[in-house]
């Protein structure tokens, strides 16, 4: 999910869009800010994630200002204040003139400072890798729909990517894995220097079991993450999303629109199914084959879901208990019957 408060580099730019921003958001060039108001988005945390803001207001456009950016004359930045530099008012209005709304989601990235996974921020290979979402969004690898569908990315800027603000409702987990079998189907896994490996492995590397009052049976699935993680390198591997769960799925406007791809890696096929049912109680395996239509193996699909689940959510149990958090009704008894 996505989530901030206020980090650092913020408040440097303020109100302040890219020029190049602008004319994205607006679908021409050489708009004219007239008002921005900054929002701080408080919904969960990214490991990388330094700030998330979102930035709405009114914006001048006109036939004067179409050419000017067609021109190239534009500056490189707009603020709120109507002008270009931070010191005008926007200038004359002419009759043409029009005030269109805006709203923009700022997505800013820094390195993870503490925690067992901080050594690795600048592994590009590594799930924590902190610049991992600029790339994948200018990339192009991401999906666009019609059924499974990123936020539409504005622009990307150093390490802040400027986004669609997705208005939606809760996505149908069903749905979800019919739409995420099919994309995963039709996409190979590109060569790209940043993207993430196996992230449960990398995970586990460097995690310990220690004594908590849990089911023996969620240990047990733990002592087998040896012989399981061994079974799903033989898998074969597919662009993996890495946190394919409720809390960043959102319907809206007929697709299945995914937030967060801070964890986008090669993982097992079926791994990201593990999210999902972990995060809704519910076996999805039946709709995610339903939308990949035979191109995985049903064998491949299952263990790799149930195997994920298995060592995830025996993680989950002991880092719940040994934090002194509660585990939730039912998750253990979810998680022994879906074990393979």
């Amino acid at each position: 999910m996505i989530e901030a408060a206020v980090g650092d580099g913020w408040a440097e730019r303020g109100d302040r869009l890219p020029a190049t921003v602008l004319a994205a958001v607006l679908g021409r060039p050489g708009g004219r800010v007239l008002s921005c108001h900054a929002e701080p988005i408080r919904n969960g945390t990214g490991a990388a994630t330094g700030a998330v803001t979102r930035l709405s207001g009114t914006a001048l456009l006109g036939a004067d200002d179409a050419a000017a950016g067609a021109s190239g004359e534009a500056s490189s930045w707009v603020n709120g204040t109507g002008g270009t530099d931070g010191t005008g008012t926007g200038g004359a209005r002419g009759a043409g003139d029009r005030e269109v709304s805006f709203r923009v989601v700022r997505k800013e990235f820094r390195p993870l400072r503490t925690g067992r996974h901080a050594p690795y921020t600048g592994d590009p290979q590594h799930w924590a890798y902190w610049r991992r979402e600029p790339p994948a969004y200018a990339s192009g690898v991401l999906p666009r729909g019609p059924g499974l569908a990123a936020p539409r990315c504005y622009g990307v800027v150093d390490d802040v990517v400027y986004l669609e603000d997705v208005a939606g409702t809760p996505s149908a987990p069903r749905v979800a894995a019919r739409r995420l079998g099919a994309w995963q189907a039709a996409t190979a896994v590109p060569d790209v220097p940043w993207l993430a490996g196996h992230q449960l492995a990398q995970r586990l590397a460097v995690t310990e079991w220690t004594p908590v009052d849990v089911d023996p049976r969620i240990e047990q699935l733990w002592r087998r993450q040896d012989e399981l993680l061994v079974e799903l390198s033989r898998l074969p591997a597919v662009l993996s999303h890495g946190d394919f769960s409720t809390g960043n799925l959102l319907d809206s406007a007929g697709a299945t629109v995914v937030l967060d791809w801070a964890t986008l890696g090669a993982g097992p096929v079926g791994a990201d199914l593990a999210a999902l049912a972990l995060s809704t109680f519910a076996d999805p395996l039946e709709d995610y084959l339903a939308g990949a239509r035979g191109r995985f193996d049903r064998a491949d699909v299952e263990l790799g879901y149930r195997a994920t689940l298995a060592l995830t959510g025996a993680g989950r149990v002991h880092w719940m208990v040994a934090g002194g958090m509660r585990v939730p009704g039912g998750y253990e008894d979810f998680v022994l019957s879906q074990a393979p």
